[in-house]
């Protein structure tokens, strides 16, 4: 009897290590699965498992036996596998994109040319060879133009005039409204505020609409801003002209224009018809404007008469 109880010992005692056994390798294979499978097959395993029967294997209510409670820590172990290589994987994939992104910024629409060859001229007294720029830009894409004259510096000189000539390319279709073209071309030098119309200013290319305006720090700057557009050539000439502190001398504006020439047209036998059309409309700072200057005297005018000789008398008159 003693025999047959110690038998039944054994192999009972046998039985329930094959049994553990068997229930860590099914718990393995689960957790492998679950591991291969994802979070939704997890889910779905987590569903279908046998609660009721681990609830009547228990030794004490609401306590699971140690195998089972391993069973969940290997479990929610892979999860946390899982999960943190998701989160390692998307980061390690978004980042070459990243990289991609800043290491290949966008074209800029306007592109400045290295030592440009000046296709206009321009000189306004007061302003040496060191206050004098001259640029060019281009569009990428589209073909335009745009020839800058600046003379002096914002900020830095009491004086500041610029210039720009614009061929337009197919970049745009039409010219905006001058008010936006001038805000546009004052906003690259500063803060443009009070931007207001004007009287119109006359030059050998036609009537200019101007607006004045107050740009920089603290309004340093009074401005008129200046612009005229034409069809054929598609051109645009504008400009700003400013004073520290002081009042904008209009004429000096139109006498700026009237000085402004063609050097070079290249292959472009437009832009040359517009400036020599507009040379024989040019009044050279007003001096062909009769209402505002008396015609100018012939060199020597007023001492011919004393210096030339009377004519002599001829017969007998004469002695």
């Amino acid at each position: 009897m003693l025999r047959f109880r110690a038998g039944l010992a054994l192999d009972g005692k046998l039985v329930a290590e094959r049994a553990s056994a068997a229930a860590t390798g099914a718990l393995d294979a689960i957790g492998r699965g679950i591991e291969t499978l994802g979070w939704r097959t997890t889910q779905a395993a987590l569903r279908a498992f046998e609660w009721r029967r681990v609830a009547l294997v228990a030794s004490e209510p609401f306590v699971l036996p140690a195998e089972f409670r391993a069973a969940l820590v290997r479990i929610l172990a892979y999860l946390g596998a899982i999960g943190a290589l998701s989160l390692i994987a998307a980061e390690f994939f978004k980042q070459p994109e990243l990289i991609a992104q800043s290491d290949a910024p966008q074209r800029p629409a306007w592109i400045e040319v290295d030592k440009p060859w000046p296709a206009f001229e321009l000189s306004i007294p007061g302003f040496g060879e060191d206050e004098t720029r001259y640029a060019i830009r281009r569009h990428a894409e589209g073909g335009g133009r745009r020839d800058t004259l600046s003379f002096g510096e914002l900020g830095r000189t009491q004086r500041f005039i610029n210039f720009e000539i614009y061929r337009a390319g197919r970049e745009i279709g039409d010219f905006g409204r001058p008010s936006d073209d001038v805000r546009e071309l004052a906003a690259e030098q500063g803060r443009v505020s009070g931007l207001r119309s004007a009287m119109p200013i006359p030059s050998k290319f036609g009537p200019f609409q101007t607006y004045e305006f107050a740009i920089g720090p603290f309004n340093g700057y009074n401005c008129i801003g200046f612009v005229r557009s034409f069809e054929t050539p598609r051109v645009q000439i504008s400009g700003l002209s400013c004073n520290m502190n002081l009042l904008v001398d209009r004429s000096v504006i139109s006498c700026a224009l009237d000085r402004l020439t063609l050097m070079s047209a290249g292959s472009d036998p437009d832009i040359a018809r517009l400036f020599a059309q507009a040379e024989l409309k040019r009044s050279f700072c007003g001096m062909r404007d009769h209402l505002l200057y008396a015609t100018p005297k012939r060199p020597g005018s007023e001492t011919a008469l004393s210096v030339e000789p009377k004519p002599r008398l001829r017969g007998r008159i004469a002695r």
